[in-house]
């Protein structure tokens, strides 16, 4: 009986594999496929409807402002003034560029004048002295006269060919500095001293080279200076009366011993250099700003 029954399964699952058909069934590649599409389609159609939200709020809120506009209420146009006037509060207190520093502006504009100063002085002392090894110092504030036997080792008083060159010098000297300067030779215009610069002390310096203690090229420095300054008023006596603020000759003398070289002393060479002159234009610095109107003043006033 058993194996009766067996026997009937069998023959109704031969049956129904006979009626199974490949072509009712779908390849693994075309169904991923198609499910990626559905996914694409389902994304496509959220966006979408997304949009047609977002339109609907926007018709909305067009319609809330057109109703606002439209409407005199008077809580909104306390809002729109309340608004403009912080506007305006923020336009009264928003930094503005800060004004220019007048001592700065002031400064720089005597640096600048005194450059050019330097600058010109060097081309007359060239163009009129031949010989003279004159520059402009690397800050714009000194004429350096570099040796080329201005002094002998261990001397105060210039060789006979230094005391022609500084003679020639002081003559320069003198037809150029009433214009920066106070007292009865004042020459003042604002063509040759647009930046109102004025000199509080025009030194005649001294220097040595390294050879000797300190104590000793000190004063031998000094002396230079005072020979050097002794030689100019000797050849310009008015040199002494142009003034500063304080009613001061501007002309005056400093020793730096062998403090300030300018070239090595390892060579002969450069000892000769550095047995020299410095000129050194020390302009006046206004301590406050009121200062310069009064500089402007004593510059232009007769």
């Amino acid at each position: 009986m058993t194996i009766s029954f067996l026997f009937i399964i069998m023959i109704l699952l031969a049956f129904f594999a006979s009626q199974f058909s490949v072509s009712d069934t779908v390849p693994r590649t075309q169904y991923q496929r198609l499910q990626e599409e559905k996914r694409t389609l389902e994304q496509e159609l959220a966006r979408l409807k997304t949009i047609e939200q977002e339109k609907i709020g926007l018709e909305t809120e067009l319609k809330r402002v057109q109703q606002i506009v439209r409407t005199p209420d008077l809580k909104v146009a306390d809002a729109v003034q309340q608004l403009k006037d912080e506007l305006e509060r923020l336009k009264k207190i928003q930094p503005t560029p800060d004004a220019p520093n007048q001592m700065e502006v002031y400064n720089n504009k005597v640096a600048e004048t005194r450059r050019v100063l330097l600058t010109n002085l060097k081309k007359e002392i060239d163009g009129e002295i031949p010989g003279v090894n004159v520059q402009v110092a690397a800050s714009f504030d000194a004429l350096q006269f570099s040796g080329d036997g201005l002094f002998d080792f261990g001397q105060d008083v210039p060789t006979q060919a230094g005391q022609t060159r500084m003679r020639r010098i002081a003559e320069i000297l003198d037809r150029n500095l009433g214009c920066y300067s106070l007292g009865p030779r004042k020459t003042f215009n604002g063509a040759c001293n647009p930046g109102y610069a004025l000199i509080d002390a025009l030194q005649v310096e001294g220097h040595t080279d390294s050879r000797g203690n300190d104590t000793l090229n000190m004063d031998l420095s000094a002396r230079r200076a005072s020979s050097i300054y002794s030689l100019m008023t000797q050849q310009k006596p008015d040199l002494v009366a142009f003034y500063n603020r304080n009613s001061q000759p501007v002309l005056s003398v400093a020793g730096f011993g062998k403090g300030r070289p300018i070239q090595s002393n390892d060579t002969e060479k450069g000892q000769d250099a550095n047995r020299r002159i410095d000129l050194r234009f020390i302009m006046v610095v206004p301590s406050k700003e009121a200062d310069i109107a009064t500089i402007k003043s004593e510059l232009e006033s007769p």
